[in-house]
């Protein structure tokens, strides 16, 4: 409930604090390059420590007064500080709870295990945009991270009374670690290591192209696509604004895209199971034309603002739907060819790379649509997120 609408939260504040496109892009480039480096530290942290719990717990308890100070910035660089201390802890979040579900599915189906945990995450931010829709009809904008607190405290003191820490197991043995350890994965070379930067640079030719292992090319595929992706969710927020759509029908739009996304993962996305590869390609298309037709918008004269929010409802409805059709092969697919006892470090991993794609999409978005306006620099993210089709085609994702 709280960390589902917190970049929509800030990008709306910073907006009425003046901030650009251009800003707005920097801010989240920012929180990206945060994740970066700390999704696979708290991945590999976790890993060696055998705390899933404890991680999500101390977590939870250091985002709630985060939110707090989030509540009372008066400036947009004192908003971007801030934003990118926030992606620092939840960067860790994603790859430690998904390995705490794997860990703890008593069941051998793990992958639907998986998508229940997403479903659910998605109904929590559904929850939360919900509520958040309701209470700016009546408060400003700002005062919706006191709720975004509370909920953070609530979540540490619910994990911490009924949670429990995964079994060990043969490939995984528990080790302690110190603040040392910490730093040492902090330097430069155990992040470019684990980050695995080699297997990031593009093949020159097909021939090499073929070289490349099936996880290296999900990673590829990822940073391609949602650059691409990125590129124009900068963007998304600003030209609603510019449209006349207000905050609550933001937040609204934003609830509902959610409740199509925690439907799709727990009803359309598995049924692609059998042709999991085809429908990652189609997905990916699909997604593309739907940024084409968001370029279009700006070039609409339309006066009824009604009609524009149940276009803007559409399009991010349609688009959220073909998320997870994308998302969760390639997370069960990463997990499926992790080194044994290093699934949480995979997560972190594949979360590195999207978040990479965030850091580059979001400040070449920012940087283009400032200057060329909304319907050249969507016109330029669908391109980018098509062209991962062709790598996605090298992958065998079954």
């Amino acid at each position: 409930m709280a960390l589902g609408s917190s970049g929509l939260l800030t990008t709306l504040i910073a907006l009425t604090l003046g901030a650009s496109v251009q800003d707005i892009g920097v801010m989240t480039a920012a929180g990206a390059a945060a994740t970066i480096v700390f999704s696979t530290l708290w991945g590999r942290l976790s890993d060696l420590a055998g705390m899933r719990r404890r991680y999500l717990v101390i977590f939870f308890m250091t985002l709630g007064p985060i939110f707090l100070a989030m509540s009372i910035a008066t400036i947009v660089p004192q908003l971007i500080l801030l934003y990118t201390l926030l992606a620092v802890f939840t960067s860790g979040i994603t790859p430690i709870a998904t390995m705490y579900t794997v860990e703890n599915c008593r069941a051998k189906n793990w992958q639907a295990e998986v998508a229940r945990y997403n479903s659910m995450s998605s109904l929590g931010t559904i929850l939360g945009l919900s509520v958040n829709t309701v209470v700016a009809l009546f408060l400003k904008t700002r005062w919706l991270f006191y709720i975004s607190a509370a909920t953070c405290f609530l979540a540490a003191s619910i994990l911490w009374k009924t949670g429990r820490e995964p079994e060990m197991t043969l490939e995984r043995h528990l080790f302690p670690v110190t603040f040392h350890d910490a730093e040492r994965f902090l330097s430069p070379r155990p992040i470019f290591h684990y980050l695995r930067m080699r297997s990031l640079s593009f093949p020159k030719n097909l021939k090499q192209l073929k070289q490349l292992k099936p996880l290296q090319l999900l990673f590829i595929a990822c940073l391609i696509h949602w650059i691409g992706v990125y590129f124009f969710s900068v963007g998304q927020t600003p030209l609603m604004k510019d449209l006349g759509l207000s905050d609550s029908m933001q937040l609204a739009i934003n609830a509902a895209t959610n409740a199509a996304a925690a439907y799709s993962f727990v009803a359309i996305a598995p049924s692609f199971q059998a042709s999991q590869k085809r429908s990652i390609h189609t997905a990916v298309i699909f997604r593309g034309c739907l940024i084409f037709c968001w370029a279009a918008l700006p070039l609409i004269l339309i006066h009824s603002v009604p009609f524009i929010f149940t276009l803007a409802l559409v399009l991010s409805v349609v688009f959220n739907i073909l998320y997870p059709v994308v998302w969760l092969p390639m997370t069960t697919f990463a997990v499926s060819q992790a080194p044994a006892g290093s699934g949480g470090t995979s997560q972190g991993q594949l979360l590195s790379i999207a978040a990479l794609a965030n850091a580059v999409g979001s400040a070449l978005g920012g940087i283009v649509i400032t200057a060329y306006g909304f319907t050249w620099g969507f016109v330029v993210a669908g391109i980018l997120t098509i062209l991962a089709v062709p790598v996605f085609s090298r992958i065998d994702i079954t």
